[in-house]
């Protein structure tokens, strides 16, 4: 493990909870609620100091945060505070700007990040448009350079393992061509061609073994005639080994499908409103769709996040590593709204129940369901540590 890559890890995480807690703590200094404390992180305090009436610390396990606000929880230190400074004694439209106030800056960071990760960073997309490198296999193939006028563009539709039969040299197995690469959140990005059949259900890829070796395939590609009319044709690809060290790699086709481009300023700000919408909307549906069972198999924890991000920050740089804590902060603030005990969402329900009945529920009341829901909402940080941990390792 990198240490550099998990210091930063350490300080995104750091930063999207300190905007989320930042947000309850001005909202609440703003409407004069009593702040005892305003913490990052849980348990052990690693480093405090006190600054007028409130105490700021960063605790052991930086997995949150919290702003003690007087009137979440009565104690004998608070008796000497005014009623009217308590969370409980301000209104409730107040009382319920304060709760949704880390959630709306998560938004806004979100948007931020993604404008970030837009307007300064050269943007990288994988896209089926080719462009092939002079003198290089598939140049010598025939396969041409996509242009605005004649689009070429590979069939992935057409390539999977048992489509594309492939040809090499030194072996009468059969073979077949395989793109592959990782996904983003609404795009798979392709990073290489191997050559492989399954077995068993797992992939098997053939490595040459001498510089004699070579290996033939048919590239399924698409040449545009209009927007929407294309032609459909195969060019026949030839890859020989090389030395690589002491090991034996297929040379490069010479095709790149990584397109590179840069945003205005005003062009990225219209394109993280977009990144914004599209992503508060894939997660909405998301977490929708685990209160039906679907997708349940795919949620991380802590460990999983760190793997993730590490992965996109070593393959595709630091813009799309901010780009990504764009998206967690879209989804801390939507999973924050789910109106569940010790939740932010809880909280803007039972101040929403009490507005329309115009009666309060007994704290001592909300204490407990509060209480019971951040404990189960340990276990279940604690539940997919333990999956995260038997998953990756």
């Amino acid at each position: 493990m990198n240490i550099w890559t998990f210091l930063l890890f350490i300080v995104s995480l750091g930063v999207l909870i300190t905007i989320h807690e930042l947000g309850h703590f001005l909202m609440a200094k703003a409407f004069n609620v009593y702040v005892k404390e305003f913490s990052l992180g849980f348990g052990p305090v690693l480093f405090k100091f006190n600054k007028g009436e409130t105490q700021y610390s960063i605790r052991a396990l930086p997995l949150g945060g919290y702003v003690a606000m007087y009137g979440e929880e009565t104690t004998e230190a608070d008796a000497n505070i005014p009623k009217e400074r308590s969370l409980l004694g301000i209104k409730k439209h107040k009382r319920a700007i304060v709760m949704a106030a880390g959630i709306v800056l998560n938004f806004v960071l979100a948007f931020v990040l993604f404008f970030v990760s837009n307007v300064a960073f050269e943007q990288k997309e994988f896209r089926r448009d080719v462009n092939v490198l002079a003198n290089s296999p598939a140049f010598n193939a025939g396969l041409v350079t996509s242009t605005e006028a004649t689009p070429v563009k590979i069939d992935f539709d057409a390539i999977d393992v048992g489509n594309i039969a492939v040809t090499i040299s030194d072996t009468t197995d059969v073979y077949y061509l395989k793109f592959v690469g990782f996904k983003t959140y609404d795009d798979e990005f392709v990073d290489g061609i191997t050559f492989a059949y399954t077995e068993a259900g797992e992939l098997i890829e053939y490595i040459p073994d001498s510089v004699t070796d070579s290996v033939t395939f048919p590239l399924p590609i698409q040449t545009y005639t209009s927007d929407t009319e294309y032609v459909e044709s195969t060019i026949d690809i030839t890859l020989n080994a090389i030395a690589n060290g002491d090991e034996f790699v297929w040379e490069d086709t010479g095709i790149n499908l990584l397109h590179t481009y840069r945003y205005n300023f005003i062009e990225a700000i219209a394109v993280a409103g977009q990144d914004w919408v599209e992503g508060t909307t894939l997660i909405a549906k998301a977490l929708g769709g685990l209160f039906v069972g679907q997708g349940i198999g795919d949620v991380g924890g802590i460990i999983a996040i760190f793997d993730t991000s590490a992965t996109v920050l070593t393959n595709l740089g630091l813009g799309s590593y901010i780009f990504m804590w764009g998206l967690i902060s879209v989804n801390l603030a939507l999973f924050n709204l789910l109106p569940f005990p010790g939740l932010d969402g809880w909280q803007l329900l039972v101040v929403t129940i009490e507005g329309v009945f115009r009666r309060e529920i007994p704290p001592k009341i909300k204490n407990i369901v509060s209480t019971i829901g951040l404990m189960l909402l340990l276990g279940l940080m604690f539940l997919l540590l333990i999956k995260d941990i038997w998953t990756i390792f």
